[in-house]
């Protein structure tokens, strides 16, 4: 049994060294100075002000994650085998003939 893993294991290694495997990771917050919340600024951004001076409000936090992915794309035959944005609730799976994306590890 541990034979048979270990074969397995080696050809997937294999498989993903010859696809030319690549995993991609991005990850940015925007963190505002002291006295300071991140506001939104449209549906998708923020912005640093000052904070809601009513003292009965919920403040907004001063750290926002503005951009969570993780994702891994063949590069050889150029697949993407799934891209999820956390931030967004985006969910990307296999499709093909898909660049690699231009930020992201490595």
């Amino acid at each position: 049994m541990a034979r048979a893993f270990g074969i397995a294991l080696a050809l997937v290694v294999a498989f993903g060294y010859a696809a030319g495997a690549k995993p991609v990771f991005a990850r940015s917050e925007l963190r505002c100075p002291t006295g300071s919340t991140a506001q939104p600024a449209s549906i998708i951004s923020y912005e640093c002000r000052p904070p809601i001076p009513d003292p009965t409000t919920i403040q907004w936090p001063a750290v926002v994650t503005t951009q969570d992915e993780v994702g891994l794309y063949l590069a050889n035959p150029r697949v993407r085998v799934f891209h999820i944005d956390f931030v967004s609730g985006v969910e990307e799976w296999l499709a093909f003939d898909v660049p690699l994306p231009t930020y992201g590890w490595p």
